[in-house]
């Protein structure tokens, strides 16, 4: 015996409002590049299942899990728009110009602006920045240095830095807070 017309309607309305809730949120595309940036913690978008410890060797190394993460491959980083600022620091040889994009993009993309973060390189090193930090300056996730792809040992996969609001010259200070060899961003 077929439903009454008013129950199939309230049932397939409660469906279609049940989805998402059923479905884990995966709205980036998966990357189809080797993968140069995870992002994990208290974001909306994702494309990542769980981590698996025997399978994720690395994030295990590292005392990191997570039930859900958003993964970038370079591709993806260069289509959320390319920025580029230039660096000069004692630090650095010469001045140089780094590229990538505003990290206020790629958290933009995966549902977790407005946040503290942990980045962490893959040494090991990890830089707590909070939100205020985050909206102080022109954060950028640089995947490129004088045109040129950041490998492992020249401060890659990625580095993020910044530029300053103020006009004043970047110090040695402020060199010392870009994480670099960078991999992984916790957003809390």
């Amino acid at each position: 015996m077929p439903l009454p017309r008013p129950l199939l309607a309230l049932v397939a309305a409660s469906t279609i409002l049940l989805l998402p809730l059923l479905t884990p949120a995966m709205a980036l595309e998966p990357a189809k590049g080797p993968v140069v940036l995870t992002i994990t913690g208290d974001i909306e978008d994702t494309n990542r299942p769980p981590s698996q410890g025997k399978q994720d060797l690395f994030f295990a190394y590292h005392d990191r899990s997570f039930t859900a993460a958003a993964e970038f491959d370079r591709a993806m980083l260069e289509s959320l728009g390319m920025q580029s600022i230039d660096v000069e620091v004692a630090t650095l040889i010469e001045p140089t110009t780094l590229e990538g994009p505003w990290l206020s993009d790629v958290l933009k993309a995966v549902g977790g602006e407005n946040k503290d973060i942990t980045v962490l390189a893959l040494d090991g090193f990890a830089s707590e920045i909070s939100a205020a930090d985050l909206e102080s300056y022109d954060w950028l996730l640089a995947i490129k240095q004088d045109g040129r792809y950041l490998g492992l040992g020249q401060r890659g996969p990625t580095w993020l830095v910044y530029q300053r609001r103020d006009g004043q010259p970047l110090t040695e200070q402020d060199e010392l807070r870009w994480p670099w060899a960078a991999f992984l961003i916790e957003i809390k």
